[in-house]
């Protein structure tokens, strides 16, 4: 039989209370309901013979400790519905400023999908794809009150049950590592912490600093962690080139990003590999600068590939930096010539280039165009498709789309 107990502990004439848990008294929190711990010390919570339990089940039924400015390895005996011990150890080894307290909580969610999710959480993608089977079925949540002035310094470590990552999820236990959702970029960090003792069933050592102690976790494992989270993607102009751009609020495991263009949108080839931060959890700028002056309309994608390989895309963008400036010229392929008509009435010096679709480069020449008829041989044999003409001078520029 499973005996309930229901305790709020309060000081009493100055002497500090101890809620002591022997053998395997169960303390039930429901209704969106407190037990509060108004003792600082380690041992304010302690549970002796086969160890006792206390059950949250839900966000709201929290575990509210006033530690202040204690310190030692405040341990929360937390068991599952189906009578799992999955303790919370947190250990403060430096202490907070303040009056403060831990408002801590727990919850197995209703399927493998991870719902509900707990406050403020908006996603459980891993780069835009849905990665809910790589997170064990449950949310932690460790908040700190507004009354310190400086968190605490903690080291943690999570009791999991093994039956909350079964099939469908696609776990390797040794892989689990804690994440925990940022609550001021409102995504998953792109820090993983912790390590797996498969033989305890927990994930140990899990560090939380006094300035990111951000409230929601989870345990997922590392092969496939939740976020590279891109904050931001575009392409801006800069006279006749096109600077690329993008942000990362958090990387995971990054090793490096890939700028793909095309003409078409269909086509795409590599344009420039700029390395990766590996593990980040703060933002990071990259830039691009794609020196072709054309002024047709081309297309932009990103890359990003992790050390072990795997690769993800990310949305494509289209620009074009064309001021409608008209040079004047038009163009054509036959056979092994490429035929420019200059209708100026002067002769202009510029610079011309033929690309093809993969953007491979045809023809690269710095010459002087005449009235009229200009034909430009060059040896290699062109397959039947889509070129690319760009031609260009240090005030105008023009692209065509030429078709053999």
């Amino acid at each position: 039989m499973r005996l309930l107990l229901i305790i709020l502990l309060m000081p009493t004439f100055g002497f500090a209370q101890r809620l002591i848990l022997n053998n395997d008294v169960y303390i039930n929190i429901e209704n969106a309901a407190f037990v509060v711990i108004d003792n600082g010390n380690a041992n304010a919570i302690t549970t002796m013979g086969t160890g006792g339990n206390i059950l949250s089940e839900d966000e709201d039924d929290i575990v509210k400790w006033n530690i202040g400015t204690a310190t030692g390895d405040h341990v929360v005996p937390w068991t599952t519905n189906s009578g799992v011990k999955i303790p919370l150890s947190l250990n403060v080894t430096s202490a907070g400023v303040g009056s403060g307290s831990l408002d801590l909580s727990t919850y197995e969610t209703i399927d493998h999908l991870n719902t509900p999710w707990a406050s403020g959480v908006t996603n459980m993608n891993h780069n835009s794809v849905a990665n809910e089977l790589y997170v064990v079925d449950r949310f932690w949540v460790i908040d700190t009150t507004d009354s310190y002035t400086t968190n605490p310094t903690v080291t943690a470590s999570f009791g999991y049950d093994p039956a909350e990552y079964a099939a469908p999820n696609t776990i390797t236990e040794a892989n689990l590592q804690a994440q925990r959702w940022n609550t001021t970029a409102s995504d998953w960090e792109g820090l993983l912490f912790g390590t797996a003792n498969t033989a305890a069933n927990n994930v140990n050592a899990v560090a939380i600093t006094p300035t990111a102690f951000f409230p929601v976790w989870v345990l997922t494992d590392n092969v496939s962690p939740l976020p590279v989270s891109l904050s931001h993607f575009d392409v801006l102009c800069n006279g006749t080139e096109k600077m690329i751009e993008w942000s990362t609020v958090s990387e995971i495991n990054n090793d490096y990003f890939v700028v793909e263009k095309s003409y078409d949108g269909i086509n795409f080839f590599d344009l420039e590999t700029v390395q990766g931060n590996g593990n980040s959890n703060i933002t990071q700028h990259y830039t691009v600068t794609d020196i072709d002056y054309s002024s047709v309309i081309t297309y932009y994608r990103l890359k990003q590939v992790d050390f072990d390989g795997a690769t993800t895309y990310f949305n494509t963008i289209s620009k074009s930096c064309s001021d409608d400036k008209d040079l004047g010229i038009s163009g054509y392929l036959s056979n092994g010539s490429l035929i420019i008509d200059e209708s100026s009435e002067s002769p202009i010096e510029t610079e011309v280039s033929l690309y093809s679709l993969d953007g491979k480069l045809i023809f690269h020449d710095r010459l002087i165009l005449n009235t009229g008829r200009n034909v430009l041989n060059f040896s290699e044999h062109l397959a039947k498709g889509m070129y690319i003409l760009n031609i260009y001078n240090s005030s105008d520029s023009k692209s065509i789309k030429l078709i053999k």
